[in-house]
């Protein structure tokens, strides 16, 4: 019987023929122009996912190239502390400078501390009453209830109106002691307990002192090479352009020197991530398809275990990207950007070469980079500005015309050079494979292709299915006729014997 969408198919009336098994096997061979089209659909699947593999390599090489655009990223101030008892950096300077601090006093927050109390925080206080808390925020009512609130509802509910006021609580179980803090320091911190009429319920259930129901915080004090004193609200400041945080009372001296070993980690990583595209898009382009493997049919499949068909497909997807020209082209204008000199006057550094840079003369190594790490610090050393203006010299000239393309390279520095080649070579890769889903149908290329074969997929199932119910009609047809001659044979031979 046919499925939900076919007509009914009523088979097996002559008993002498396997109808479904011989139908299965004629549609085998009727199968075989939609098996290749869903060959070609893998294929093309294959060949997106793996071009997406080397746009993502891409990118990550073209961040390592952003680390080289910018001067600011060629030199680093780092800046120590003579005395971190003292002061903390908490972040380098702008520029290389020495800093005398003296800090004759930090900046703390208000703060009240009650006295000993024998009290369970969880038992009901015997004692009831508004208080009106105030900090730096602003203020906020805490109502206390005899027989009803216990310490810890009490401290919950200051906590509660923190945002308000500006003030915690912090109830000390095992010493028995309330703390009450601003939230800011500063001379501008503050704390006031006032009672709403009466006594003061906080006051008497803390045992706090009546004499220090109002506190203010102090401002950080300091000089910095002898200066006027220097205050501030908080214990973090920046002093000649480096962070730091007051620790103590005391003396200090800040040292923030120029760091440059920085940007040779940049420039190594550069070649590296350089020599990842060489390699992965070499491999790629060169990888022969190994014609003894197509994709697997889900008929095949179901004959093969997990095991056999991961290894198949291993050796079917290989060479997916064979010989590709939006590979090739990659890293030919790649290795046309590293080559181009760089346009300067005088002896001014024009080749990465001139800082220790070159392409390895193994040609199997397909033209990766390597460096001459003395000759590289050397350059770094004694002509840093020319080293810095090798990678990030700028240019004025519109990319609008060929001419001007070429003029524009020539005058821009490496990095900016090879981030706009990159970022063009990007485009080139979008275009082919677009920004969705692997199976996503957009305007790229290959997701005109798999619209193409989707369309394909679709006329040619409705014609299996066209073809397969006339194969039904016809063996019915024929099953029917066996079963009239099979009728009128016992007739005859019912007549003969008698």
């Amino acid at each position: 019987m046919a499925g939900i969408n076919g007509p009914i198919r009523l088979t097996g009336f002559s008993g002498m023929l396997d109808t479904d098994s011989l139908i299965k096997d004629l549609m085998r061979a009727e199968r075989m122009p939609l098996d290749n089209l869903l060959r070609k659909k893998q294929i093309t699947l294959w060949q997106r996912e793996d071009y997406r593999s080397m746009n993502t390599a891409l990118l990550s090489f073209r961040t390592a190239v952003n680390g080289l655009r910018f001067e600011s990223n060629f030199e680093t101030v780092k800046a120590t502390s003579s005395n971190a008892g003292v002061l903390d950096i908490s972040a380098g300077g702008a520029n290389p400078s020495t800093s005398t601090v003296s800090v004759s006093k930090l900046a703390s927050s208000a703060t009240i501390v009650g006295n000993k109390v024998t009290q369970s925080a969880s038992d009901p206080v015997t004692t009831g009453g508004v208080v009106t808390i105030t900090g730096a925020s602003g203020s906020a009512d805490i109502t206390i209830t005899a027989g009803t609130s216990t310490l810890d509802s009490i401290v919950k509910d200051i906590n509660n109106n923190s945002s308000q006021t500006g003030v915690k609580a912090n109830f000390d179980r095992a010493a028995g002691v309330l703390y009450l803090s601003s939230t800011t320091t500063g001379a501008s911190s503050k704390i006031e307990i006032t009672p709403q009429g009466g006594s003061n319920a906080l006051a008497q259930v803390f045992n706090l002192d009546s004499t220090e129901l109002s506190k203010t915080g102090e401002d950080a004090q300091f000089t910095v090479n002898g200066s006027n004193l220097i205050t501030s609200s908080t214990n973090t400041v920046t002093i000649n352009g480096v962070q730091v945080t007051l620790r103590g009372s005391g003396e200090a001296t800040i040292s923030a020197v120029t760091d440059r070993t920085g940007i040779t980690d940049k420039i190594k990583n550069f070649v590296e991530k350089y020599n990842e595209i060489v390699d992965l898009f070499s491999t790629a382009a060169t990888t022969k398809k190994n014609r003894d493997y197509k994709p697997l049919t889900s008929e095949e499949k179901n004959s093969l275990s997990e095991s056999e068909i991961e290894a198949w497909e291993k050796k079917a997807r290989a060479g997916t990207l064979y010989n590709d020209s939006l590979l090739t082209g990659t890293l030919s204008s790649l290795r046309s950007a590293l080559n181009l000199p760089l346009e300067g006057s005088g002896d001014q550094l024009k080749l990465l070469s001139q800082i220790g840079i070159t392409v390895k003369s193994d040609y199997r190594e397909n033209g990766k980079l390597e460096i001459d790490e003395a000759k590289l610090q050397e350059a770094i050393n004694t002509r840093f500005d020319d080293v810095k203006r090798l990678f990030t010299q700028s240019s004025d000239t519109p990319a609008d015309t060929p001419e001007n393309m070429k003029k524009r390279r020539q005058e821009l520095g490496f990095a900016d050079r090879i981030y706009e080649e990159i970022t063009a070579q990007l485009s080139k890769f979008t275009k082919k494979i677009g920004s969705g889903s692997i199976e996503s149908i957009d305007d790229s290329v290959l997701g005109k292709q798999l619209k193409d074969i989707r369309d394909k997929e679709s006329d040619l199932e409705r014609k299996l299915r066209e073809i397969e119910n006339r194969y039904y009609k016809r063996f019915t047809a024929m099953e029917q006729a066996l079963q009239k001659m099979n009728s009128q044979s016992s007739w005859l031979a019912s007549q003969l014997g008698g």
